[in-house]
């Protein structure tokens, strides 16, 4: 009785674990100073760095970043963190460059 339910136990977890390896999802993250070249080119190559975010697919639009990113290994806080800490303002994160 104890092996079976071991087992049980056991094949659930395999289940539970192998279910979801990626939730990709879409974010829009508000980048005031991203008008410029230079600007998108120096915000894309800091979020290339982190693990998880589609910055292939990512594009600028009026100073709006959109992007796709998997939330099982990071969320939206660290993209705005990643943002602000090379200085550019990210939703309501404040950088530098935007004081």
């Amino acid at each position: 009785m104890k092996r079976i339910f071991t087992l049980i136990i056991a094949l659930s977890l395999a289940i539970i674990i192998g279910c979801r390896q990626k939730d990709v999802r879409s974010t829009i993250v508000r980048v005031p100073q991203a008008t410029t070249e230079k600007a998108q080119r120096e915000i894309l190559n800091a979020l290339k760095k982190i693990d998880g975010i589609d910055v292939d697919g990512a594009a600028f639009t009026n100073g709006l970043l959109y992007l796709h990113y998997d939330s099982m290994k990071l969320g939206i806080r660290n993209i705005e963190h990643a943002i602000k800490d090379i200085g550019y303002d990210a939703n309501d994160f404040k950088g530098e460059k935007g004081q």
